[in-house]
């Protein structure tokens, strides 16, 4: 008796290599579109990293510019306005000439602050670190406030900071000291950096009188413009009164997700 050709061994073993091919027709399709998905994602990679550069190249590009001619012009204003002082002849012409000095002297610190905040080149904490608390040591000595600018140094090293994380930190730094001087009242300030994951800054001002920042927040724009930079970076601010000091704390992370 012949069997039914459907377990003859010649249909068995066409139906075992049938599933064998389609078992490896599906693995081979699902491991080509892994393949693709792993491939897309580098190449979204490469595209995002070549526009990085771009940015970056850009913003050195502008900053170098700003430097070379807008520099140039500001440092020559204020040089000619300093030997137009020498030369003055009267009280109003020295005032005016005063003005256009001083207005000059302004600019470039403004634009001095712009350029590093734009180059690439200056991304790190240790520059961070040293920006900050050369600009606390001039602003502050300038209205003679005693100070000190706690750093913890071992931090600093090949940590990266991106611009846009220094520039906002920066601008808040400087709201902050501004705010200081004119209201506080404070004897002294004390600043402590620490860098981790997060950059933290604490300014104490030492004696000073403290303010309530929601009431404070909804009479200016000083406050405001502060919390909403913290927010552009994904940071936080915190106001702390004790007996002794007005604590100012913002922190924000290093990389931006």
């Amino acid at each position: 008796i012949h069997p039914p050709y459907y377990l003859t061994w010649w249909f068995i073993t066409l139906c075992v290599l049938l599933a064998i091919g389609i078992i490896f027709g599906v693995v081979r399709i699902y491991y080509q579109r892994q393949l693709e998905k792993r491939n897309q994602i580098v190449r979204e990679q490469a595209l995002i990293i070549e526009k990085q550069k771009a940015v970056e190249y850009e913003r050195n590009r502008i900053a170098s510019e700003m430097h070379d001619d807008l520099g140039s012009g500001l440092t020559t204003i204020r040089y000619l306005s300093d030997k137009a002082l020498k030369q003055a002849r009267d009280s109003d012409e020295t005032e005016q000439i005063k003005r256009i000095s001083e207005h000059s002297k302004r600019l470039v610190r403004n634009m001095s602050e712009i350029i590093w905040a734009m180059n690439s080149r200056f991304d790190d904490a240790e520059n961070l670190a040293g920006y900050l608390r050369r600009y606390a040591s001039e602003y502050l000595e300038e209205h003679s406030i005693p100070f000190s600018f706690d750093i913890d140094e071992e931090q600093l090293e090949n940590v990266n900071v991106r611009g846009e994380v220094r520039r906002n930190l920066f601008l808040v730094f400087k709201e902050v000291l501004h705010n200081t001087v004119k209201y506080s009242g404070a004897s002294e300030v004390i600043i402590h950096l620490h860098i981790a994951d997060h950059v933290t800054i604490k300014v104490s001002e030492v004696g000073a009188r403290g303010f309530d920042p929601i009431s404070s927040e909804e009479k200016g724009n000083g406050l405001y413009n502060i919390k909403k930079r913290m927010n552009a970076i994904q940071g936080r601010i915190t106001y702390e009164q004790s007996a002794e000091a007005m604590q100012i704390t913002f922190s924000a992370p290093i990389h931006l997700s």
